[in-house]
């Protein structure tokens, strides 16, 4: 039986998420294939192993930062997953840290397989300047995009809201580059609620990013795969119960909903589902993505970002998406297990110093 390794929580402002989608993670994974070791990074940046319980107040209590589950604080080291016997590290921790490649680049020093995207696909699409820029150099359509960085925001604000309002109408959408969940993401609708989301953004990343407003459908697509061969779910439809997919729409309020069969053309969600596994494949994901859309009244699909760890929550589309085209939490679980170590057997490239000059 291997020994499955989970990390989650994070220094991020997700890592409330982060619990609710480990403690769904850790239930459904399949016991008579896998042990469990479970790991929190806590907000301050520091680690504790678990003393793991197979039973559903293990589950329901990891969620809560103060719980009374047992655990010992431990310093991370390269040889820590070899000291424990872990085989397969499964990171779920959302935003900053665990989805920018860092954690991505420690598990790499630890030589050990792990679940997702490398530290490369991760630090693009955490980026979502940099995503978009490589998105849209590869014909995929992005909605139009100006950046600014903080210390612009900061000395020249007034410059800034020129160059903003010399590109776009109102409504715009600013947004943090490096952020998820929709932390830090405001519609602004004229001058001064620019001034403020400009600001405001700028909390959270040391880019921000102003985006053109699409007027659409907001949809989803759940991609599964390698480097070289994927598979999309359906297509999926978000109604938010905000103005806005935001953070409080997708997680505290309780009343967005998800559509499995939302209703666009097929031809549409053909399109869409291409686009999706083509964008997965530019950025070099592996593993798992969602991918999320706008689709225009005119019938164009714009990808809006591309998140490499999605939400395992129980409202969560990923999941979602893959039980409704007939894969099982578990069964999705234990498939991102197998793609893991795949990886670290078939992309494992060794320097032949001896053969590096020879002809």
């Amino acid at each position: 039986m291997k020994n499955v390794c989970v990390i989650f929580g994070g220094t991020s402002t997700e890592h409330e998420v982060s619990r609710i989608s480990a403690s769904n993670l850790i239930k459904n994974l399949d016991k008579k294939k896998y042990s469990l070791t479970v790991i929190e990074i806590s907000k301050k940046n520091e680690y504790f192993l678990y003393e793991y319980q197979d039973d559903d107040s293990f589950f329901n209590k990891i969620i809560a930062n103060d719980n009374d589950l047992v655990k010992k604080q431990i310093t991370p080291d390269i040889k820590m997953f070899v000291r424990m016997g872990i085989d397969v590290v499964f990171p779920i921790i959302h935003g900053t840290i665990g989805e920018d490649g860092k954690l991505q680049g420690f598990l790499e020093l630890c030589d050990i397989p792990y679940v997702g995207c490398d530290v490369l696909s991760s630090a693009v699409c955490m980026d979502k300047v940099l995503c978009k820029d490589i998105l849209s150099k590869n014909g995929i359509a992005v909605a139009d995009y100006l950046w600014f960085t903080c210390d612009e925001i900061t000395k020249s604000l007034n410059n800034v809201i020129k160059s903003i309002e010399n590109r776009f109408a109102y409504p715009v959408f600013v947004k943090p580059s490096e952020c998820g969940s929709s932390v830090g993401i405001n519609k602004a609708k004229n001058v001064e609620s620019l001034k403020k989301a400009l600001v405001f953004a700028s909390r959270f990343s040391r880019k921000v990013l102003v985006e053109e407003f699409i007027e659409g459908e907001e949809l989803e697509v759940a991609v599964l795969g390698s480097y070289e061969k994927v598979s999309s779910s359906g297509v999926g439809q978000i109604l938010s119960s905000n103005e806005f997919y935001d953070y409080s729409a997708k997680y505290l309020d309780g009343k967005s909903l998800t559509v499995m069969h939302p209703d666009i053309p097929d031809s549409s969600a053909r399109e869409i589902k291409k686009i999706a596994e083509k964008a997965f494949l530019i950025i070099g994901c592996y593993g798992m993505a969602r991918v999320d859309f706008f689709l225009t009244k005119g019938r164009k699909a714009i990808v809006n970002e591309i998140n490499t760890i999605p939400g395992f929550t129980g409202i969560s589309m990923y999941p979602k998406l893959w039980e409704q085209a007939g894969m099982t939490y578990s069964s999705l679980l234990t498939k991102l297990i197998m793609l893991a170590e795949e990886r670290k057997k078939r992309y494992r490239f060794k320097l032949d110093y001896e053969g590096i000059n020879n002809d």
